[in-house]
């Protein structure tokens, strides 16, 4: 299947329609707008009709739309708190896991003393 696109015109009624195909293989196709066959008054024009639809298929519009971008942090999140509560979360886990907090990366050891009654 070669890539190659021709172009062609057919008289209808004294009119001529331009055709086109773009690979060697295809079936002629008319040149359609609002899905009805165009027909233009000479061949030169119908050639030129089907050479501006054949480069309309190669190079749509570029259409685009801007969304608003969604915040990557919801607005109810304060990142800050979040941080500190994920910290106590974790020390109370090793509190109750190793009976140690490991501050730094060093470990702190936890004690419980017993008061003396006077």
């Amino acid at each position: 299947m070669e890539f190659l696109p021709d172009y062609k015109w057919m008289q209808v009624n004294g009119r001529y329609r331009p055709l086109f195909r773009l690979f060697c293989s295809d079936r002629w196709k008319f040149v359609r707008k609002n899905g009805v066959p165009v027909e233009c008054a000479t061949a030169s024009e119908a050639v030129a009709a089907a050479k501006e639809c054949v480069k309309a298929i190669l190079n749509p519009k570029i259409r685009s739309e801007q969304v608003e971008a969604v915040p990557a942090v919801p607005d109810f999140l304060d990142p800050a708190a979040w941080s500190r509560e994920r910290t106590e979360r974790q020390a109370q886990q090793q509190e109750a896991t190793f009976g140690t907090i490991f501050v730094k990366h060093r470990p702190v050891k936890v004690e419980k003393l017993k008061r003396k009654r006077a």
